[in-house]
């Protein structure tokens, strides 16, 4: 229909008073009333605007639509019309009150604000999903307000010459329906991320073992509210002779799904790990086993025994990021030796590395969410960990305690991270003996371990 055209903003011309000595504009075939020749001082009032003196206008045409539409006019914004879908929605309304008395509901929308920018500015306004307690509840609407008369979108003329619009005409379109069902969808989405976190916790050890040479703690971190929770995890499981295996891993993807599979990976490590196999093999199993459980799902992990009669450290990743370790001395020394493919994928082409700790050495293993952010490169992350964990004294709680804090993970990060923070105690006769020591002193590495 023609006149629909006419609600995206174009001036009306107002009709002249009557007997007024001016040209007056002509109604169209559909009753419109067409602009005449411009006479900015004829656009005085909302009946001006809408033409009432014609049986066939805007007014009409505003009456006919389902939306509520109003028309104020003036500095004080008063209200000149209320359509018939305005009324039923509000009751009726007053003409010739401002509309801060006519048209309270405007206010608790925070209309009025925006009504007074159109006759500043000259230019169409609007705010979206607007709760409004009507008389039949409560209802969210699209608010647009567009400028009538000169000065608004459509004029020709100079703007400043003219002065400002001369009313304002308020058309709300209805979203309830689309509000309620986003709605629904949050409720939904957060009831599956509680369901995921909840799982992903009951997956993860509840207490973590402790061994009488090597101190050990892990944290968790999920996303935050609008990040789905992912399969991030760790473990730490004696095994024979004294010796502890550290596990660190991330399934790639979301939700429960994500969750289940990493549940089901760490069930595995544990029952691999006292098998006594080096870790090389423990990855080719558990590639085998990511294949069976989803071919389309991978993950990453990082797997190493503490041997503590031989002080030794065996270890090998699966496309998982390198462990970082803090020397004596301060030292940060970060893994870049060849890394595994992910499990999931079949290659199984793993390799075991194996390097002696000096007491006092502190390890760190932990997943992407620790470093990776989307606006940076991942090696800014891995250079800033690096340098935060060169300062990082204390037990391994508090250790990783202060590394979610330098790189700002809160309860708002948009990935989970899991962090698991091993430490070698120097014994008193030891740490005294290394202080009267040449200074400088490092684990006995592998060439894979380059300092940071």
């Amino acid at each position: 229909m023609r006149w629909s055209a006419r609600l995206t903003g174009v001036p009306w011309r107002a009709a002249p008073p009557t007997g007024a000595g001016t040209d007056e504009g002509a109604p169209s075939a559909d009753g419109v009333v067409v602009p005449g020749p411009r006479d900015p001082t004829n656009l005085a009032t909302a009946a001006e605007l809408l033409d009432l003196h014609k049986p066939q206008n805007l007014r009409e045409v505003l009456n006919r639509i389902p939306a509520p539409v109003a028309v104020t006019y003036g500095p004080l914004h008063q209200l000149g019309y209320a359509n018939r879908a305005y009324r039923e929605l509000f009751g009726d309304r007053t003409t010739g009150l401002p509309a801060g008395e006519a048209l309270p509901e405007l206010g608790t929308m925070g209309v009025l604000a925006l009504m007074d920018q159109v006759i500043r500015g000259g230019r169409p306004r609007s705010v979206k999903a607007r709760c409004i307690l009507g008389l039949t509840g409560n209802r969210y609407y699209n608010v647009s307000c567009v400028p009538l008369g000169p000065g608004g979108p459509g004029d020709t003329g100079d703007t400043l010459a003219e002065g400002p619009p001369a009313g304002v005409l308020i058309f709300a379109a209805e979203v309830t329906d689309q509000v309620l069902a986003a709605a629904r969808l949050r409720e939904a989405e957060r009831r599956q991320r509680e369901a995921a976190v909840t799982l992903q916790r009951s997956l993860l050890p509840q207490k973590l073992d402790q061994p009488a040479d090597l101190r050990v703690a892990a944290t968790y971190q999920p996303g935050g509210a609008e990040a789905a929770v992912g399969g991030d995890w760790y473990d730490v499981i004696a095994i024979d002779g004294g010796r502890t295996a550290l596990v660190i891993g991330d399934v790639m993807g979301r939700g429960l799904r994500a969750a289940a599979v990493m549940g089901q990976l760490r069930t595995a490590v544990r029952a691999y790990a006292r098998l006594d196999l080096p870790p090389h093999e423990v990855m080719r199993l558990l590639d085998g086993l990511a294949m069976e459980i989803d071919a389309n799902q991978i993950a990453t992990c990082t797997y190493a025994v503490w041997d503590p009669q031989r002080r030794t450290l065996s270890y090998a990743s699966a496309g998982h990021l390198p462990m970082l370790l803090r020397c004596p001395d301060g030292t940060v020394l970060r893994s870049e030796e060849q890394n595994g493919p992910p499990l999931g994928t079949g290659d199984g082409l793993h390799v075991s590395h194996t390097l002696r700790l000096l007491p006092g050495t502190t390890g760190v293993l932990y997943t992407d969410g620790l470093v990776e952010r989307r606006d940076e490169d991942i090696d800014q992350g891995l250079d800033l960990l690096a340098r935060t964990l060169t300062g990082a004294v204390g037990a391994p709680e508090v250790i990783c305690a202060r590394l979610l804090r330098a790189m700002g993970v809160t309860s708002e990060h948009d990935d989970d991270v899991a962090v698991l923070a091993f430490h070698l105690p120097a014994e008193e006769a030891e740490e005294k003996a290394e202080e009267e020591s040449v200074a400088g002193a490092e684990p006995e590495l592998d060439s894979a371990f380059p300092e940071v």
